[in-house]
């Protein structure tokens, strides 16, 4: 957990981007906090090892643009950005209309546009006095738009 923490804050900290091979995880606090003691538990693990890059970056982008201008109920990005999550950047879709639209261009009053969820874990960064410390969380985005049938109901 220590070397994570190192990797996470030593790539955010002013103090540089890397870490010199040979420091333990515990002066690498040290150094980016200064006069913040360190604490070591023995239950808990010193080291934890974890990958943050994304694989398969080399996916067609265009692509996947030209879909959200081409569907019945297209969409645009806007883009979230918070520096205290990884990932930092994150793409939001957002519906540009309520009712769909024709293969014609012209929006079709029978057909909803609704934003379709996806659930994704993010990493948080917390600071609370001289501790640092990540934490999974859940985060809900929108990943594009669909077409559907509007809901009736029956007044009584």
């Amino acid at each position: 957990l220590l070397v994570l923490l190192a990797l996470l804050s030593a790539s955010t900290s002013p103090i540089g981007k890397a870490i010199k091979p040979g420091l333990k995880p515990e002066s690498l606090f040290k150094q980016a906090y200064p006069g913040c003691p360190t604490q070591k538990d023995s239950k808990f693990p010193q080291t934890v090892r974890v990958n943050v890059s994304i694989g398969n970056t080399n996916q067609d982008i265009k692509a996947s643009l030209d879909v959200s201008s081409r569907s019945l109920a297209p969409w645009d990005y806007r883009v979230d950005e918070d520096h205290n999550r990884f990932p930092q950047t994150i793409a939001d879709a957002k519906c540009r209309h309520s009712r769909c639209v024709s293969p014609d261009g012209e929006l079709d009053h029978g057909l909803n546009s609704v934003p379709i969820m996806q659930e994704i874990l993010v990493l948080r960064r917390e600071q609370k006095g001289c501790q640092q410390s990540y934490r999974l969380e859940k985060k809900i985005i929108t990943v594009g738009c669909t077409c559907v049938t509007p809901l009736i109901q029956h007044q009584a």
